[in-house]
């Protein structure tokens, strides 16, 4: 690199996070894995230098252009620290020599915390992973390969993979401005971000998934729905419609090696003015829905929205400090404006065999944002799933609605949180 700086263009969705950022949006989603042992700081510390060596693209810091953010590279090295606060609380990565991501132990845990503005679900786990092995390697002496990694996988580990698979000549899908239903429910103070895991077993999720004949994406979102049409039923006089924010993961459609951002997001809805619906016709609908949209040609769409939103020539002449004002009321009009809540599955984690015996559990946080105060996502490592709802109220009537139906379909669930009191 000599003395030039690397800078990179942040992707569509990291321009949109990036100037949503708030105390109470931070945009943070949360990765961990505990081992079997407690962390030794030290090598973990070393463990994050290592994996910077090989993943350069994280060793940047945001900068603010005149129109957009921008990531810069630094010589700088971020610091793990020992966790004391709430998760994905109150980063500021605009603040000078701060990183879009952090690093965490607790006791045997390690936790990477990162801005959605830098990277995905999947570019985060890939992370973690690296993390981790490097972590193994120094502190328990299990073996890794050194791999030469090229200028050309670099290049293809930090492309731009909604401009790659761009096509202009396919029309957007209409976007759907309505109203829907939006949980009554109180924000607690700033800082505070309450966590409940539900521990539920892949294999009695199967099953039951298989009986509907659906996958169980499907299926836990299909529960999910019944249980927020229930608390509308409690709480709302006019009946709206219930929708979810569901990300899809793009890679698993069109081949991509990035680890920046590469999802767009579905909306399955359930329109509860319609009547009362039974458990069957929710999962029925939806099954529909997500085999309607979950197609190459229909996701092209959503790519095209995607870019589109960031080619507008009202946006890009915009000013960037103007931009932070106006998108976070743009974001919660188009964007979280639209959805009663979100839920993200980030499928099946695997490591190598020989690090799986000293990795107890994998886990996932979804990041805090006013316009849905409740989301959930969902993880799995080795026979577990783990649900984990991230909630910026201290109501608790949402978890406690969803792991009772469980706990009705038959599935048995472990439910742990953050919280003291509880």
């Amino acid at each position: 690199m000599g003395n030039e700086k690397s800078w990179y263009k942040l992707d569509n969705a990291g321009k949109l996070y990036s100037s949503i950022i708030s105390s109470r949006a931070t945009t943070l989603f949360r990765l961990s894995a505990t081992l079997t042992t407690q962390i030794d700081p030290t090598y973990l510390q070393r463990a994050l230098e290592l994996t910077l060596e090989r993943y350069p693209f994280f060793k940047v810091q945001l900068k603010q252009g005149f129109f957009w953010y921008y990531f810069e590279g630094t010589e700088q090295m971020p610091k793990v620290e020992k966790e004391m606060y709430y998760p994905c609380i109150s980063l500021s990565i605009k603040k000078r020599g701060s990183f879009p991501y952090r690093v965490y132990y607790y006791n045997n845990r390690i936790a990477l915390e990162l801005s959605h503005s830098m990277t995905d679900g999947t570019g985060g786990l890939q992370f973690l992973n690296e993390l981790v092995k490097q972590y193994l390697h120094l502190q328990e002496s299990i073996p890794i390969e050194v791999e030469n990694i090229s200028n050309e996988q670099l290049q293809m580990e930090t492309e731009n993979a909604f401009r790659k698979y761009y096509d202009k000549k396919i029309p957007a899908p209409r976007t759907r401005v309505g109203s829907s239903y939006k949980l009554p429910l109180e924000l607690d103070k700033k800082g505070y971000y309450h966590i409940v895991t539900g521990i539920v077993s892949v294999e009695a999720l199967k099953q039951k998934a298989k009986e509907y004949n659906v996958s169980i994406t499907v299926f836990l979102t299909a529960v999910y729905i019944q249980c927020l049409l229930k608390i509308q039923e409690k709480t709302s006089r006019r009946k709206k419609p219930i929708v979810i924010n569901v990300p899809v993961n793009m890679r698993a459609f069109f081949p991509s090696d990035t680890m920046r951002n590469f999802f767009v997001s579905i909306t399955p809805s359930i329109d509860a003015r319609l009547g009362e619906y039974d458990f069957e016709e929710i999962i029925q609908e939806l099954n529909i829905e997500f085999s309607r949209l979950l197609t190459p040609k229909k996701l092209k769409q959503y790519i095209k929205r995607s870019v589109i939103s960031e080619k507008s020539l009202a946006l890009r002449l915009m000013p960037s400090p103007i931009k932070d004002i106006v998108a976070p009321s743009i974001y919660s009009f188009f964007g979280e404006g639209q959805y009663t809540s979100g839920l993200s599955n980030l499928g099946i984690v695997q490591v190598p065999s020989e690090m799986e015996e000293f990795i107890e559990r994998i886990e996932c946080y979804p990041p805090p944002s006013i316009g849905n105060k409740v989301k959930v996502i969902l993880i799995s490592y080795k026979q577990h799933m783990y649900i984990s709802f991230g909630n910026l109220s201290r109501d608790r009537v949402v978890e406690r609605e969803f792991f009772r139906s469980l706990r009705q379909h038959g599935i048995e669930v472990t439910v742990e949180t953050n919280d003291e009191e509880n």
